[in-house]
C-alpha cells in the first residue's frame, strides 16, 4: 500500500512538472526547433554516449581490479547496459546499480565486494559533482548570487562535509564518545528516543548512515593501500564531468546552437544535482526543468534548452533499450530483490 502511494505521488510530480513545462515555453518555437533537428549531430550524439558508458565503465572495472576482482572490461560494459534498463524502464526498488552488483556478485561470488566497487563507482562521481557544484557557479559572472543557485551550492558543501567526514572517520566517528553523545543529544531533542514515528524514522536514517560510513571505510582503506588508484579514480571522474559537458553542447548543436562553453560548465552540475531529487518517475520533468531553469540563468534560450534535454532523455531510453537486449542475453536467473542492496546512488 505504502508503495502504490509513492508511485501515484511520483506520476502526479511528473505531471506536474511536465504542466509547469509546457505552460512556460512557447509550443509552436518548441516544435519549430525539433523540426529542424541536424541528423549527423543526431548520430554524432548517440555515438558519445557510448564513450560516456565507456568512461564510467572503466572507473568501474578499475576499481574492481584494485579490490583484486579483475573482471573482463566488456562484461563489465554490457552489465552498464543491463543497468540503465533498470534505472529507467522499471518502476521497482531494484535500481541499476543494484542490478549491476548482482551481476558482479554472480560472476566473484562475493556480495560485498560487488555492492562496494558500485558503490566506489557512484559515490566517487557524486563527491566530484557535489565540489563542481561548489565552486563552479564562481566562473560564471552574477550565476552563483541567485538565490536558486546558492541555496544548491550551500546544500552541495554541506553534504560534501558530510560524505566526507564519513569517508575519512568511517565506523570510528560513529562510534566515538563525543559522536555518540552528540547523536544521543540530537535524539532527545528529536524526541526519537521514545517509542512512535520519530523513533521509526531515526532508525532508518541511522541504519543508512552507518551502512554508508562502512562502506566508505572500506572505499578508503582500498585508496590508502594503492593512493595511486585514488588518482587514477578521480581522473576518471573528472574525465567523465569533462565529457558531460561536451554531451550537453552536441545536444544543443544538433537543434543549430553551439552555447557558450563556460555557461554550459557553469551551470550543468548545479543542474544535474537538482534533476537527481527522487521526486518523479526516473526524474522525468524534474531534470528538464533544472536544465531549462539553470541554464536559462546563464542565458541560454529555454525552449532550446528544453529541446536539448529531450533529447539527452531519448538518448537514455535509447541505452536502456539496449541494456534489456544485453539482459535478455544473460543466461536465466532472478534478479535481486529489495533487500539485496540499495537504490542507485545517482544517474
Amino acid at each position: 500500500m505504502k508503495k502504490t502511494a509513492v508511485l501515484a505521488l511520483k506520476i502526479v510530480a511528473t505531471l506536474l512538472f511536465i504542466a509547469v513545462l509546457v505552460k512556460h515555453l512557447d509550443g509552436r518555437e518548441l516544435i519549430g526547433i525539433l523540426h529542424d533537428v541536424d541528423g549527423l549531430y543526431v548520430l554524432l550524439g548517440l555515438l558519445f554516449s557510448f564513450a560516456l558508458i565507456a568512461v564510467s565503465c572503466w572507473k568501474w572495472w578499475f576499481i574492481l581490479r584494485c579490490q583484486d576482482c579483475p573482471v573482463p572490461f566488456l562484461k563489465l560494459y554490457r552489465w552498464y547496459f543491463v543497468g540503465y534498463f533498470y534505472s529507467n524502464f522499471l518502476p521497482s526498488n531494484v535500481g541499476g546499480d543494484v542490478a549491476r552488483a548482482w551481476l558482479v556478485a554472480r560472476h566473484h561470488q562475493s556480495g560485498s565486494l560487488a555492492l562496494i566497487s558500485v558503490f566506489a563507482e557512484r559515490f566517487t562521481g557524486v563527491l566530484v559533482l557535489l565540489s563542481l557544484a561548489v565552486f563552479m557557479p564562481f566562473t560564471r559572472a552574477g550565476l552563483w548570487r541567485h538565490p536558486a543557485v546558492w541555496i544548491v551550492m550551500l546544500s552541495a558543501l554541506t553534504f560534501l562535509f558530510g560524505a566526507c567526514l564519513l569517508m575519512v572517520f568511517g565506523r570510528m566517528s560513529m562510534r566515538s564518545t563525543w559522536m555518540m553523545t552528540g547523536l544521543n543529544r540530537l535524539q532527545r531533542l528529536l524526541r526519537a528516543d521514545r517509542p512512535g514515528r520519530a523513533a521509526r524514522i531515526w532508525d532508518t536514517v541511522a541504519a543508512k548512515a552507518r551502512g554508508l560510513a562502512d562502506k566508505g571505510g572500506h572505499l578508503l582503506a582500498v585508496l590508502q593501500r594503492r593512493p595511486a588508484s585514488a588518482w587514477g579514480i578521480l581522473g576518471l571522474t573528472v574525465l567523465f564531468y569533462v565529457m558531460a559537458v561536451g554531451n550537453v553542447l552536441l545536444a544543443y548543436r544538433a537543434f543549430g546552437l553551439w552555447p557558450d562553453t563556460g555557461a554550459v560548465a557553469a551551470a550543468l552540475p548545479i543542474a544535474l544535482l537538482v534533476g537527481m531529487i527522487p521526486i518523479t518517475m526516473g526524474n522525468l520533468g524534474i531534470a528538464e526543468g533544472a536544465y531549462v531553469f539553470y541554464f536559462g540563468l546563464a542565458g541560454i534560450p529555454r525552449e532550446l534548452t528544453l529541446a536539448m534535454s529531450l533529447f539527452l532523455r531519448l538518448k537514455v531510453m535509447a541505452m536502456g533499450v539496449i541494456g534489456l537486449v544485453m539482459h535478455l542475453r544473460i543466461p536465466a536467473a532472478s534478479p535481486p530483490g529489495p533487500g539485496a542492496g540499495g537504490k542507485e546512488i545517482h544517474e
